[in-house]
């Protein structure tokens, strides 16, 4: 029998998980991550695929070898800010851990990072976990109405990056898109042009040179710790973060420029 035949998809979960049943036994779960997909039988390696319905076949192909889930399924561990995290505990951050993006933890991730928190104040939304990447769900919560859910950052930054976020209605059971303009003009002012945090985030081109210098310097010398303190600046919600997003930005291209041109 064809393994396509075999295996059937659930529905994905808030976590982006398909969950895979085969011969009508359960076997795991297949997910997209940063372009691939994976298969994953809990108590067994999570194997990598081209497609999903590879991945499915994966475990098909355990599930003929004998093998079955030995332990509860559980996300799998993709980038060092997972890692990071755990190293950091929470007392640490408290504020600004859960924002740790779930990408490999480098400066042009942190700076993107940094942008689409700050696109997403304008837009209403508030981030509840770490930046995915632009084509993964990530969980916020919708300033509109009080809705929590996950949204694609491809989505809300729009096509080709052109601003205009989709769908208009937002969610489902979100106030009527006739009184969006209103309702996020009046959350605008929240927004500020300086930072007026105990704790001063970048606003200056100079100020964000520093915060990538430090933590490009903590990496270097393997101190994981001091590398995440240091993003506290870069992610720590703030009134003037889209001033942030922006000087993050000029500091990274200087910073790759001079590289470029050998300084």
């Amino acid at each position: 029998m064809e393994t396509q035949q075999r295996y059937a998809l659930g529905k994905r979960d808030d976590e982006g998980f398909y969950p895979v049943t085969v011969d009508q036994i359960p076997a795991g779960t297949v997910h997209r991550r940063h372009g691939s997909w994976y298969a994953t039988m809990p108590g067994h390696p999570v194997q990598r695929a081209a497609d999903r319905h590879q991945a499915a076949a994966h475990l098909v192909t355990l599930i003929d070898q004998g093998k079955r889930p030995t332990i509860p399924a559980q996300a799998p561990v993709h980038s060092p800010a997972d890692r990071l995290r755990s190293i950091v505990g929470l007392r640490a951050t408290r504020t600004y851990a859960y924002l740790l993006p779930d990408l490999r933890f480098t400066l042009p991730n942190l700076v993107r990072s940094a942008e689409a928190m700050a696109r997403l104040a304008q837009l209403g939304w508030i981030p509840l976990a770490g930046y995915p990447g632009a084509d993964q769900p990530w969980l916020m919560h919708c300033r509109l109405c009080g809705w929590k859910g996950t949204r694609f950052w491809s989505h809300l930054r729009g096509r080709n990056g052109n601003g205009i976020p989709r769908p208009a209605n937002r969610h489902p059971g979100c106030i009527p898109v006739k009184e969006h303009p209103l309702a996020l003009i009046n959350l605008a002012s929240d927004r500020k042009y300086e930072c007026e945090c105990e704790f001063q985030h970048p606003t200056t081109v100079e100020q964000a040179q520093a915060i990538l210098t430090a933590i490009e310097d903590a990496l270097n010398a393997g101190a994981a710790m001091g590398a995440a303190l240091h993003t506290r600046g870069i992610l720590e919600p703030c009134p003037a973060s889209s001033r942030r997003a922006l000087v993050l930005r000029a500091a990274l291209d200087r910073r790759n420029n001079r590289r470029k041109n050998g300084m």
